[in-house]
């Protein structure tokens, strides 16, 4: 299979199971804001810690089919996370306060963020591709 193909078949994969896994993270956030009446950076937290556990199975079992080691790429997935987390909470951040954006526009972008940053490391750092499978 090309590389082309492979990777097209990644993100295929990636893109169903993380249209699944953002609903979910989604639905919390705004659960949280509107019927919480909680602030939109609380919010965010709570929808990532939320979708981060079955992000990873699914990446692992579904997304990318690795036979790697349980806790090692745990520990990647979750280093993977807090740095897309973090990007994500930086790019909440500027669009509030600085852009003055409204919260649920910001919280879309801050999730575009997120998306493209874990992809990535869950691509290329997480499960690494001598054990993928297609």
């Amino acid at each position: 299979m090309s590389r082309l193909r492979r990777e097209f078949v990644y993100l295929t994969r990636y893109s169903g199971s993380g249209a699944l896994n953002t609903l979910l993270g989604f639905s919390v956030i705004i659960l949280l804001m509107v019927a919480g009446g909680v602030s939109p950076y609380i919010a965010n937290i709570g929808g990532y810690l939320t979708s981060v556990v079955l992000g990873f199975v699914v990446s692992k079992k579904f997304v990318f089919r690795s036979d790697g080691k349980f806790v090692a790429e745990g520990a990647r997935y979750l280093a993977a996370f807090l740095i897309s987390f973090v990007l994500n909470f930086l790019v909440l951040s500027l669009t509030l306060t600085m852009l003055h954006w409204g919260a649920i526009v910001s919280q879309l972008i801050a999730a575009a963020a997120y998306t493209v940053t874990m992809y990535v490391l869950t691509r290329w750092f997480v499960f690494q591709s001598d054990c993928l499978k297609l």
